[in-house]
């Protein structure tokens, strides 16, 4: 997709890991340093599965990993391991790579363009991530756990009265595409190689941002 068909939105959702920042892979080390003490087989499994469905947040995933891993997800637990993750990731994530060329295209937002994250990052995370990034002013809204994301997006649609057919999402996993499909908008693939997804995915995709300017 060229950035010319890109400009003819007036509205860009923009998941956030993958996308903006290469911090998938600091998520995937965390969830998987919780469980020293799982097997091999489980371990493969809690990668799999969240590389797969990276855009579900950590409150859906970690009771899910608990129980795989044979510990009762009390709630009390749950916030153990909830807290123990947020403190594993939240430097990691603002000291990770740019995807190549976001920042640059983040920076040049047009001006009749609005621009909305939607993430499972939680809402005080990934507001607290995006200042010392400095492109926090750059979006309209920024919608995090426990929001999902398809709600996130109609009631943007139906607060800026902006049509499906002039609204786009860029993810990087199956999660964000099903947020458009069931919402009905476009959506564009940030490409990357640690994704079944993401491999066989025929839609429109992009590896970077690089020359989109």
């Amino acid at each position: 997709m060229s950035i010319k068909s890109l400009q003819e939105y007036k509205l860009i959702f923009w998941d956030f890991d993958g996308v903006i920042k290469d911090s998938v892979d600091v998520k995937t080390d965390a969830y998987l340093s919780l469980f020293p003490n799982a097997s091999k087989d489980v371990l493969k499994r809690i990668k799999i599965h969240h590389l797969e469905y990276g855009g579900i947040s950590r409150f859906e995933k970690i009771p899910m990993y608990l129980e795989w891993v044979g510990i009762q997800p009390t709630d009390q637990v749950i916030g153990q391991y909830l807290g123990q993750f947020a403190n594993l990731v939240v430097q990691k994530v603002i000291s990770s790579p740019w995807v190549p060329g976001v920042e640059q295209f983040l920076k040049q937002k047009p001006v009749y363009q609005k621009f909305v994250i939607v993430t499972g990052t939680p809402q005080e995370e990934i507001q607290e991530i995006l200042i010392p990034l400095q492109i926090n002013q750059i979006f309209e809204h920024v919608f995090g756990a426990p929001t999902q994301k398809s709600e996130a997006i109609n009631w943007t649609l139906q607060n800026y009265n902006i049509k499906n057919e002039e609204t786009i999402l860029i993810g990087d996993s199956k999660t964000d595409w099903l947020a458009a499909k069931q919402t009905g908008i476009q959506f564009l693939l940030r490409e990357t190689k640690i994704s079944d997804f993401s491999i066989h995915y025929s839609g429109n995709k992009i590896k970077d941002f690089i020359g989109l300017l």
